[in-house]
């Protein structure tokens, strides 16, 4: 079943976070997170894979910030296509032998006030290289902008024909509902939320949602603390997983975890769900 049949007729399981795992593997937070698709490919597909095999259905390539702007930052820009390819192959090779999808994930620039045909030509290059190196679908997420999203949507659909999920970031937006029926005007397969504090957080900004079309969400584990280097996130396994699992219940189709969320999180939520590991 290929992936835009599968958000028509059933729920979807995705992963949890990469970064605050990384972050929490000791991996220094002034370098570059994408280039470690480069450097230590092995880090990142081990991290798919603990996904796949806690339950996730889909795993969401390594690629958030791999657009040439924030890229830039690092003295990265001339790597776009590189490290996007990579990214994609890194998520393939973990998800070989199994029936799992690969999400290309792009994040915003930073930028949003960037002319819209720049921000476009912006999205083009990376969505080029996570095409082109085999992701299944596309998942634009954490846009607190929804033109700069709107540009990323018109570059999706210049490049190919995959399902595409548009996903703002947080609950700070005027109408929720309003802002999802845009998105779905501009294209997107699936509207949601992701980087919401919790899943209760997400439950209030859902209140008014229409349930018909598919929602997809990836919350927090919740407000994380600092001690020392060290950061941590209060929501446990068990109590995320019944959380997201009411949110299920409530109709939203795309289900998986933001910051603070790890594979024992997604391996409660599978178990709730009674998703199966995908072989």
């Amino acid at each position: 079943m290929d992936f835009l049949e599968a958000l028509h007729t059933r729920v979807i399981l995705g992963d949890g976070a990469m970064g605050t795992l990384l972050l929490g593997q000791g991996v220094p937070r002034e370098v570059c997170l994408e280039e470690l698709c480069a450097r230590e490919p092995e880090r990142i597909q081990t991290i798919h894979r603990e996904y796949l095999g806690a339950g996730a259905q889909f795993v969401r390539t390594h690629s958030f910030g791999a657009n040439s702007v924030r890229l830039a930052r690092f003295g990265l820009e001339r790597r776009v296509g590189e490290l996007n390819w990579l990214a994609a192959r890194t998520a393939r090779e973990a998800v070989k032998g199994t029936n799992a999808w690969v999400a290309a994930s792009v994040g915003p620039t930073g930028e949003a006030s960037r002319d819209f045909a720049d921000l476009v030509s912006v999205f083009l290059e990376q969505l080029g290289g996570l095409l082109d190196g085999g992701a299944h679908f596309v998942i634009l997420e954490t846009f607190t902008d929804i033109t700069e999203l709107k540009a990323a949507l018109e570059a999706k659909h210049s490049l190919h024909h995959c399902p595409v999920i548009a996903s703002m970031a947080g609950t700070n937006l005027h109408s929720v509902d309003t802002v999802f029926e845009e998105l779905r005007t501009a294209g997107a397969d699936a509207v949601g939320l992701n980087c919401t504090t919790d899943p209760e957080q997400t439950r209030r900004a859902l209140e008014h949602v229409d349930f018909t079309q598919p929602v997809s969400v990836f919350p927090a584990s919740g407000l994380p603390t600092m001690s020392g280097n060290r950061v941590s996130y209060p929501i446990p396994p068990a109590q995320y997983a019944t959380d997201a699992a009411a949110l299920v219940k409530g109709g939203v189709r795309v289900i998986g975890g933001c910051c603070g969320t790890t594979p024992e999180h997604i391996a409660a939520l599978a178990e709730l769900l009674e998703v199966p590991v995908p072989k």
